[in-house]
């Protein structure tokens, strides 16, 4: 089982009590920590459920039993009281069906500014050191990109699910400071776009049939990077009619 397939499992489950994903669970943080905020969803639920039994219910039911009139008011009161009990129960699924479809469609840039800021990436914008080229083309190559060059500077990489989609996530510092460079495979968005998101300045890039995203302080950096990330993934522009010699 993937991380996708999990995230799946967890929307229909959040408990997981399917095997393949407890598994799964098990070897994968990223997903440990996505379990752990739809845990904490559910017990915030129920808490919201929980509803203190009135003082003397006992003495009212027994007193309801003392005549054919009052069991009737009585039952009349439960019927009425299992409709209300009903009506809360629809009412908090449907809560919870809308939160779970609002992480599904939230934005990308939101999603990726939720990622690149969690505490399990802390360690990666620590990173300063440049990786191998083959460990770069392997990320790409897993989520079915062959990469034709290697940006330099890629210090960090992993193939990260970002909500539902498909990513590869790196760290390119640049002037001291990180850069957080995810390639979102197979989701293209229609334009550039500058965005700001978490204290952090974003600028979303289609590149063939995926997205580029960058998040750092500032966007000084940006134009550079996209330029070697198209290059990277299309290849050199091609000169035109005109320019050609």
């Amino acid at each position: 089982m993937d991380c996708l397939e999990f995230r799946r499992r967890l929307g229909v489950d959040p408990h997981v009590t399917d095997r393949d994903a407890r598994e799964h669970l098990q070897s994968c943080p990223f997903c440990t920590e996505a379990y752990a905020r739809a845990q904490a969803f559910e017990a915030r639920l129920a808490s919201a459920l929980s509803v203190a039994v009135p003082d003397g219910l006992a003495d009212r039911i027994l007193l309801a039993q003392l005549t054919g009139e009052r069991r009737q008011r009585s039952s009349r009161r439960a019927r009425l009281g299992w409709i209300a009990l009903a009506a809360a129960a629809s009412l908090v699924l449907a809560l919870g069906v809308w939160r779970r479809q609002a992480a599904v469609t939230a934005p990308l840039s939101q999603l990726v500014a939720e990622h690149v800021t969690g505490p399990h990436e802390r360690d990666a914008l620590s990173r300063t050191a440049a990786l191998p080229e083959a460990d770069v083309r392997k990320a790409f190559a897993d989520r079915g990109v062959a990469l034709v060059s290697v940006p330099d500077g890629v210090a960090y990489v992993s193939e990260c699910p970002v909500g539902d989609y498909r990513t590869v996530h790196m760290v390119m510092p640049r002037g001291g400071e990180p850069v957080s460079v995810l390639y979102v495979v197979q989701h293209r968005v229609p334009a550039s776009t500058d965005f700001e998101r978490a204290g952090l300045r974003g600028r979303e890039v289609p590149i063939r049939d995926g997205t580029l995203v960058m998040l750092a302080k500032d966007r000084d950096s940006f134009g550079a990077l996209e330029r070697a990330w198209h290059e990277a993934i299309e290849g050199p522009p091609r000169l035109s009619a005109a320019g050609a010699p």
